[in-house]
Order: C-alpha cells, then sequence, then structure tokens
C-alpha cells in the first residue's frame, strides 16, 4: 500500500499547507521531505519580516505502512495514537518558539474529529501562546486559526 496515496498522511498534509501559504503570499524557505522522514521544522516560511514555522502531523492509519506488515491491523485505536501525535506536536512547536522567540509557530493536521477535539480542549491555551493552527481537508481546502489575526 501506498502511504503518499492517502490524503491525510503527513506528507501530503505538509504539501498542501506550504501550497496554501504560498498562494497567500507566503515565501517556503524549506519543507521537510516527509517521505525521507527527515527531521526539523516541517515548513519554514516568511512574508516580509515575518517567519512562520509548521509543525505538521499526518493521521495514524488502522493497518501497518511497513510493507513487510502491509494490511496488518495495527493494536492501538488510530483514535489514541492521534492523540499522541497531537501531544508530540504541541511540544515540538514550544520548543519551536523558544528557539525562536521571533517567529510565528503553527500546527498543521488533516481534518478529522478527533484532532477538531483536541484543538478545542486546548485552543485557549494555543491562543495564548500565540500558537496557530491550519487543518487540511479531504479535498485540499484548508482552515486556519490564529494566523494573520484571525482565530
Amino acid at each position: 500500500m501506498d502511504v503518499t496515496a492517502d490524503w491525510f498522511w503527513e506528507g501530503n498534509v505538509v504539501e498542501t499547507i506550504a501550497r496554501f501559504l504560498a498562494d497567500d503570499d507566503w515565501t517556503i524557505v524549506a519543507k521537510a521531505d516527509t517521505h525521507s522522514k527527515e527531521r526539523g521544522v516541517d515548513i519554514y516560511a516568511t512574508r516580509g519580516r515575518r517567519t512562520l514555522l509548521v509543525e505538521a502531523k499526518g493521521y495514524p492509519a488502522k493497518t501497518y505502512r511497513d510493507p513487510r506488515r502491509a494490511g496488518e491491523v495495527k493494536p492501538t485505536n488510530p483514535t489514541n495514537q492521534a492523540q499522541q501525535w497531537y501531544a508530540h506536536a504541541l511540544l515540538k512547536v514550544m520548543r519551536l518558539q523558544t528557539k525562536h522567540p521571533d517567529a510565528v509557530v503553527a500546527l498543521g493536521f488533516p481534518d478529522f474529529p478527533r484532532y477538531r477535539a483536541l484543538f478545542e480542549e486546548t485552543r485557549g491555551g494555543l491562543i495564548k501562546l500565540g500558537v496557530a493552527m491550519l487543518t487540511v481537508r479531504a479535498d485540499k481546502s484548508v482552515e486556519m486559526w490564529g494566523l494573520n489575526g484571525q482565530d
């Protein structure tokens, strides 16, 4: 199974957000190569004097992606795994904000009910911390909060 075919695969989320930002006059300085599991900032963009750093995640599949276990159902429920991925992304944006205090940091996720619920549960804290949120839909449209003064 080709993981890159799923709209909610992390690499597709990164590409969709990067296209959205470029269409909104952001210059994409760098994007992580998700396919090779490259570490670092997923999207580094600038617009004027503003810097935007995006930490993106995909949504967990019900089956393994590793070709050696392809089609085998994972023991962990995707909803539970999604919460772990959300928590890891939050830690990453906190570290990014500390390392780059003048940058805007943002979370990027595919639009799934679980991620929406987690966002709503943490929205007040994210606003206080100045963390933006971008969600990607299956039709490749993007919704954002906390970027460009929106929330």
